[in-house]
């Protein structure tokens, strides 16, 4: 209990750190080129354990697409948004990832069949520290959905949100297109 303890104060101490520094900054840096469809893939390596203790089938349509962007940040973005479908999916659901490029921009898709959210719940979870899951069964801090928006906002993007109670949630993320 304390080990687990520990290890989610220092998760909170660290996104608290992490998002104060970027409220804070206006440009992403350190920007390098690199596949956004691997670095989705390795994402869902780390979870594997998550998703395969709970019997998630995986739906993968991942499009080669080389970006210019922090990849250290950005793929907070993705942790965040495949933990959180991975941790409120029902067992033996399906967790699909997609990754296209539209005309103006690349079109991300992190989607579950899980538990859904209330209209109220959508509304709140970009505030920090609010958590939808008022019972706590569930770890979190409230902090990984303002992360991951405000990472999104530094790149140019966009985030929304579409989630139907006892069905699922689906985050789309809208990055720009390279801009050379």
């Amino acid at each position: 209990v304390i080990m687990d303890e520990s290890e989610q104060l220092a998760t909170m101490s660290s996104n608290v750190l992490l998002l104060t520094n970027l409220e804070n900054q206006e440009i992403v840096t350190d920007k390098t080129h690199f596949y956004l469809d691997e670095q989705l893939r390795n994402c869902l390596i780390l979870f594997e354990e998550q998703w395969t203790e709970k019997g998630l089938n995986l739906d993968l349509e991942l499009e080669r697409i080389s970006v210019y962007q922090n990849a250290e940040i950005l793929s907070h973005v993705w942790k965040n948004l495949i933990s959180n479908a991975i941790k409120f999916s029902k067992p033996n659901g399906h967790l699909r990832v997609n990754c296209q490029k539209a005309i103006d921009h690349i079109h991300i898709i992190v989607e579950d069949t899980g538990y859904g959210m209330t209209e109220e719940t959508m509304s709140q979870i970009f505030d920090k520290f609010y958590q939808g899951d008022t019972s706590h069964s569930t770890p979190g801090n409230g902090l990984g959905l303002p992360l991951t928006k405000r990472i999104i906002e530094m790149t140019g993007g966009k985030i929304f949100v579409k989630s139907t109670l006892g069905k699922g949630t689906t985050f789309t993320v809208h990055l720009p297109l390279e801009q050379r």
